[in-house]
């Protein structure tokens, strides 16, 4: 159900199902932080890192220096990303803060530190990705990740994981070089499982195949597996012959179907495969899907 007074005007569909999803974010979120990362003191990445370790060292809670690290980065936000991400973000932002400083820390018996690390680090992914599925972010880092995802195309993820050698650099400041080494565990778990949430089950193949048989081949890939097709022209450097490129992106289980049939077709033929994080469009996401 659109939520519409005082928010339609802005041309964004905010809705309850959002809300819904990041407040499921939020509160795994917030257990992966008071319950595993804070008592085995393992950090996790960005702005939430970086508050950890103030706290360690200032002895104020990490609530607020959680909020007052985002005030400038949401401001940034508004400018580079929409109204309805800000807010999302703000409310999933506010929400975590006041977890954080009501939320008693649940006992999980979690001595061991390599198992923290890999545990808080997927679950806080968790929390997170969801988050970020549901057009919204936990603030921080999540933000500048994605305006650097809309500007220059790297992934969430990817954004995460150099962003946070800075704070393995602090993190030496304050703890152990074991802690250091720990936490940098605990931050690529974080990273790969927020990618993997946040691109959903749905990721894609995009091939590119090239032979004498681009008709047939295209054919066969349209009746066979339902996929449509782009023929590009090209030219042979060496040979200067012209010839088709077909472009086709296709399911993650349809991969092997689609080698199979170009190559009962052509078994000269020359294929190039790339992963596709997102493929909108008929046949997979919505194209109304954006923050």
């Amino acid at each position: 159900m659109p939520i519409k007074k005082g928010i339609s005007s802005w041309g964004e569909q905010v809705s309850w199902k959002d809300i819904i999803g990041i407040i499921a974010g939020s509160i795994i979120v917030v257990i992966a932080i008071q319950s595993i990362l804070i008592p085995a003191k393992v950090l996790t990445g960005g702005v939430t890192g970086i508050a950890i370790v103030l706290q360690f060292i200032t002895g104020i809670d990490v609530w607020v220096w959680f909020i007052l690290l985002n005030i400038p980065i949401f401001l940034a936000g508004y400018k580079f990303v929409s109204r309805r991400f800000v807010f999302y973000s703000l409310f999933a932002t506010l929400l975590q803060t006041v977890l954080l400083g009501i939320m008693p820390p649940i006992d999980l018996n979690l001595d061991n530190l390599l198992l923290a690390a890999i545990f808080g680090g997927a679950l806080n992914g968790l929390g997170s990705g969801i988050i970020l599925r549901y057009k919204a972010s936990s603030g921080g880092m999540d933000i500048i990740a994605v305006i650097v995802k809309r500007i220059w195309g790297y992934s969430i993820g990817q954004t995460f994981f150099i962003g946070n050698l800075v704070v393995l650099a602090l993190s030496l400041a304050v703890f152990n070089l074991e802690l250091a080494l720990f936490s940098a565990i605990s931050i690529y778990v974080f990273s790969k499982t927020l990618d993997a949430v946040e691109a959903g089950p749905n990721v894609t193949r995009t091939a590119m195949i090239i032979s004498e048989q681009a008709e047939a081949i295209a054919y066969a890939i349209m009746n066979d597996l339902g996929r449509g097709c782009t023929y590009i022209p090209a030219e042979g450097a060496y040979s200067g012959r012209q010839r088709k490129i077909i472009l086709v992106t296709v399911g993650k289980t349809q991969l092997p179907r689609l080698k199979e049939i170009v190559f009962q077709i052509d078994s000269e033929a020359f294929i190039i495969i790339n992963e596709t994080i997102e493929a909108f469009g008929k046949g997979f996401s919505p194209s109304n899907v954006d923050f």
